[in-house]
């Protein structure tokens, strides 16, 4: 006897989430407060944060969401 559709192990390929990368919510640096410091470059254990112009900018495509940056500036120019 087979299981019903559906049932047991998961939807199986069509459901649309097996195999999908989690969504990141990507920081967001405030320039008016950014001193250009380093400390959430510094901080990131990804390396998506650079320091272009004085002023901190996160790469998306590296960013895991993880936060450590906001943690990291004195400032609180990231949330």
């Amino acid at each position: 006897m087979g299981r019903g559709r559906g049932m047991g192990r998961g939807m199986g390929g069509g459901a649309g989430f097996a195999g999908a990368p989690p969504t990141a919510t990507i920081p967001t640096v405030d320039v008016e407060k950014c001193v250009g410091c380093g400390e959430c470059a510094k901080a990131c254990p990804f390396g998506a944060i650079e320091i272009k112009d004085g002023k901190a900018t996160v790469n998306a495509a590296l960013c895991r969401g993880c936060k450590v940056c906001a943690s990291a500036c004195p400032t609180g120019a990231i949330s």
